[in-house]
């Protein structure tokens, strides 16, 4: 796959106090019993921003506005596939986080920024990176063979 034929994800960096949201992944055939944050692939005419506030919806059961999302950064990803994968910055949302699915998920958690799991995903360390750092265009990132 050149890198005009990337795939697109689009993450959410919840943040709450010094903790972020974190999601254990669980029989999806790529990183399973890792942590990374919630997200998932955009739909065909679907908006950035609306394609995360449906993957809140549907992963974790919470509403997030787009005025409470901010641009974070972008990441192109030499993965198994080339991804393109673009963060956003969120601390409101309504409702109770849970897990809306336990077949792809194990856990879901609250992480202090200084206290992460150690199975963390290589993607997710690279995003909180990105996040310290004031990153907001990441072409560089290659997964580790």
């Amino acid at each position: 796959m050149s890198r005009l034929e990337c795939k697109m994800s689009v993450g959410l960096f919840l943040k709450k106090g010094n903790k972020i949201l974190l999601m254990q992944r669980e029989n999806t055939g790529y990183e399973d019993g890792m942590y990374e944050f919630v997200g998932g692939h955009l739909e065909e005419n679907e908006s950035l921003k609306d394609c995360i506030i449906r993957e809140a919806k549907e992963e974790i059961g919470i509403d997030v506005k787009k005025e409470d999302l901010k641009f974070l950064t972008v990441m192109y990803c030499k993965t198994h596939r080339n991804y393109v994968n673009f963060y956003f910055f969120c601390e409101k949302f309504e409702g109770e986080i849970q897990n809306c699915e336990p077949n792809k998920c194990s856990d879901i958690n609250w992480f202090e920024i200084e206290n992460l799991p150690e199975n963390l995903g290589d993607i997710a360390k690279r995003v909180i990176w990105n996040y310290e750092n004031g990153i907001t265009l990441d072409d560089e990132y290659e997964e580790k063979k």
